[in-house]
């Protein structure tokens, strides 16, 4: 992903481009478009124009566009909340700075920075604009082909090139509010002055976190005024001469006379600036009871020779020149002091857009302005047609599934009601027995009687007891061949018993060989005999079946 910060200063545009991957950030471009400084000449067309060529080298869906609103249209105040959570903090910002705004809070965009946890409070410095700036850098850039992913503050901006931005908000132990407020413990301050152009931004840290922020409204165009004022030059030659050859001395011994005009003429106006500083250390000294330890400056004035020096003579605070690149691991191309003195908003601002949600940007883009998604208009695009489609075949299942219930319901009622009426008529039920469950105990009694009087039916053709006795009887052999005394003849089912006794064993195997042709099988089975035979006969007994004509 590529976060793209764009500052739209009075002089110039500068852009830093920063490549996020897993392994870290890479700040691997930088462009400066230098505007025209002639009085009569409408900057509006060519910053539209150089915005719109150059978004138009990226690919919007891998990269995030972030701009600024200026800081003097900003107000920024630190607060203590009694609770931690960022949509309740976000919620309660209008009410807690309704008085203190000097702007309508209704017509207003808030957000916030945490700076750090007391137990369960949260110190952080609240942010909160016109809704008309937000309004102002939409219009502007509206027709220009790209969409704005964040629109943050440049104090901001300028603290990311400083703070840890990617750790966590520093945790303390709980206090007591009240306690606190008329015993407030000294914070050490380092303050940063970005002096730009026409403005310079004071920015208060503690524990490399944001606490304050003062926009003064002087910047280097005033050296530059009064070097053209004093040597009478045009303005484009005077501010050339304040890049290249500014200088302050830090003692007047053994300097010409020209070099203590050019000093002077410096100096005057630097004076101004660093009585403003002055009374802003004051007002942190009041407001946090903070003691400011030291002072670094970055910005285009910050390179003029022995700045530093004049301004810890005027503050009476160490006062030193910084460089912002430096706090950068991995940058991709050549720094040099004119790079470093004006990157650092762009540079904050690109920051902003690869920030982690447990530490978000500064983000006016909230509400009536929240970004919509490019993702969702593009997949809409690509599969509008096919959802449409699949929408269409749902309501139409839909209203079958309706329908079909319906025709069902009405089904049911009428079967139940014709199922009442023939209980009624046919089975004689009562109105109380007439339910689908006295029916069902009616069908069942009708279906075991059906079944008895099959088997009743069924046993109408089987042969009796005395028909197999006689089938039996004829198979025996002539009397005249042997006499056959039998004293136990019973039929069970298709079973025969038959208990006798004869003169000789060859007469059994040949009644047992008569009785074959019976047996359904064909087999005769010799049983004990139950009786004991007369004395010279031989016992016998036979078991087998019998074909009955029973029908299943």
């Amino acid at each position: 992903m590529k976060s793209v910060g764009i500052d739209i200063g009075s002089s110039s545009i500068k852009v830093v481009e920063i490549n996020s991957t897993n392994r870290g950030i890479q700040v691997s471009k930088f462009y400066e478009h230098l505007l025209g400084q002639n009085p009569a000449f409408d900057p509006e067309l060519d910053i539209f124009e150089f915005v719109k060529q150059l978004t138009a080298t990226y690919d919007p869906e891998k990269t995030k566009f972030i701009l600024s609103i200026r800081q003097d249209r900003i107000s920024t105040r630190l607060k203590t909340f009694p609770f931690t959570e960022r949509l309740k903090i976000l919620k309660s910002l209008p009410f807690e700075l309704e008085e203190e705004l000097p702007f309508n809070s209704d017509n207003s965009v808030f957000d916030y920075r945490a700076v750090r946890y007391l137990g369960n409070q949260a110190e952080v410095l609240c942010c909160a604009t016109p809704k008309t700036q937000v309004e102002q850098i939409l219009n502007r850039f509206k027709d220009a082909g790209f969409e704005i992913s964040i629109i943050s503050s440049e104090a901001a901006a300028i603290a990311n090139c400083f703070e840890r931005w990617d750790d966590p908000v520093l945790q303390l132990p709980g206090v007591d509010l009240l306690e606190d407020a008329t015993n407030k413990p000294e914070r050490k301050i380092e303050l940063i002055a970005s002096i730009g152009h026409s403005r310079t931004l004071l920015l208060a840290l503690e524990n490399n976190r944001l606490v304050s922020v003062r926009s003064i409204l002087w910047g280097g165009k005033l050296i530059a005024e009064s070097i053209a004022k004093r040597y009478e030059i045009p303005y484009i030659d005077a501010l050339k001469e304040m890049q290249t050859k500014a200088f302050v001395l830090a003692s007047k011994e053994g300097a010409s006379y020209d070099q203590v005009v050019f000093s002077d003429v410096i100096g005057m106006q630097l004076k101004d600036l660093a009585r403003d500083i002055k009374i802003s250390i004051l007002e942190l000294k009041g407001e946090l009871n903070g003691v400011v330890e030291s002072v670094r400056l970055i910005g285009g004035v910050s390179h003029i020779i022995n700045v530093h020096a004049f301004f810890t003579q005027q503050l009476e605070v160490p006062v030193n020149r910084t460089t912002v690149l430096n706090q950068f691991p991995n940058v991709q191309f050549e720094k040099n002091s004119k790079i470093d003195a004006v990157c650092s908003v762009a540079l904050g601002l690109a920051v902003e857009g690869i920030k982690k949600p447990r530490s978000p940007a500064i983000n006016f883009l909230k509400g009536e302005f929240a970004q919509t998604s490019n993702q969702f208009k593009k997949f809409w695009e690509d599969w509008g047609s096919t959802l449409q489609v699949a929408l269409a075949a749902f309501v139409l299942f839909f209203v079958f599934s309706y329908l079909r219930e319906e025709m069902a319901l009405q089904l049911s009622g009428r079967t139940e009601d014709t199922l009442k009426v023939q209980a009624k008529n046919v089975a004689k039920l009562s109105k109380k027995q007439a339910s689908e469950t006295g029916v069902k105990k009616y069908l069942k009694e009708q279906l075991v009687r059906v079944k008895e009087m099959k088997s009743i039916s069924n046993l109408t053709t089987m042969n009796s007891s005395m028909e197999i006795l006689k089938k039996v009887s004829d198979a025996f052999p002539q009397k005249s061949t042997m006499k056959v005394d039998v004293v136990k003849f019973s039929v069970n089912e298709q079973r025969v018993q038959i208990e006798g006794s004869l003169q000789t064993q060859a007469q059994v195997n040949t009644l047992q060989n008569a009785l074959k042709p019976l047996s359904i099988d064909g087999q005769i089975e010799k049983i004990a005999p139950s009786l004991y035979p007369k004395s010279g006969l031989v016992a016998f007994g036979f078991a087998f079946k019998v074909d009955r004509n029973i029908k299943r």
